[in-house]
């Protein structure tokens, strides 16, 4: 059985969850706090995935450490059923994912909390500062792969510069144009079909958790054409959704719950 390594609200763990769900594979939930505890962080994690992010998917032969891996397992394992398959429109498929994930969704959300509370600057300066020296601190301290801690850590400087270096509402602006222009130069959307025909594709996937995120976030407006606007109510509708458990508000008590089930989840850097 497959292991998926994810967390409840993680944007890229819906990726991966709403990709296994459409492609009708099954997996063993493995809920991970990347919030509080920062079990992502942690030393058996950092062995099973060296990005030290989620989500990962583990099996027999089989280590996923990245939402696009996932993406392109699913879609392989799925064959006809995915649009994927069609040699004439994969690479158009694959140019409409890679785009997508040229967008930062973090940067978009973060942007707009600082733009419209600025008093949490700082806090995010200090958090991000702090998270940068204590993996420098272990990198030094350890001899397995400090490398992958370093380059965390300067992962965290890049977040840290990307969020404060140009003020909030400029960020947002700029973020915001990009996914304006990202979801109008989508292909025309038929009210009987899906992004890419009348089977579903890695972009429907990508782009339906990207409406998610854009609803939870309050920027569904950016979602202008009336074409699309149906494919997402229609898309809502899939089973997979609610099997994928795709965020559209954050929900407290699940995310409280969430975290209780990460605490037991048994992180292993091999499959038992």
């Amino acid at each position: 059985m497959l292991e998926l390594f994810h967390a409840a609200p993680s944007y890229y763990s819906m990726v991966a969850r709403l990709a296994l769900a459409e492609g009708g594979i099954p997996f063993t939930s493995r809920l991970i706090d990347i919030h509080l505890a920062k079990q992502q962080l942690s030393d058996p994690y950092r062995a099973l995935n060296p990005h030290m992010t989620v989500p990962t998917l583990r099996g027999p032969d089989l280590l996923l450490t990245d939402s696009s891996e996932i993406l392109a397992f699913a879609a392989a394992h799925a064959g006809d059923a995915w649009c994927d398959a069609n040699g004439a429109l994969a690479p158009a498929i694959g140019v409409a994912v890679q785009a997508h994930y040229a967008i930062s969704i973090e940067t978009l959300t973060f942007s707009k909390l600082l733009a419209s509370r600025p008093l949490l600057k700082p806090l995010v300066k200090r958090v991000l500062s702090g998270l940068s020296r204590q993996l420098e601190q272990r990198a030094v301290h350890t001899a397995v792969d400090p490398e992958a801690l370093r380059a965390k850590a300067q992962q965290d400087r890049d977040r840290l510069q990307t969020l404060t270096a140009t003020p909030a509402a400029e960020t947002l602006a700029a973020m915001r144009a990009q996914v304006r222009l990202y979801l109008n130069g989508l292909p025309p959307v038929p009210d009987d079909q899906w992004l890419f025909g009348n089977r579903i594709s890695s972009a429907d996937v990508v782009v339906a958790v990207l409406l998610a995120r854009l609803t939870m976030a309050a920027e569904l407006p950016l979602l202008e054409r009336p074409d699309l606007q149906r494919w997402w109510e229609r898309y809502q509708r899939r089973p997979a959704v609610q099997a994928a458990d795709l965020w559209t508000r954050f929900q407290r008590r699940r995310f409280m719950a969430a975290l209780v089930e990460a605490r037991r989840t048994p992180i292993l850097s091999s499959a038992a």
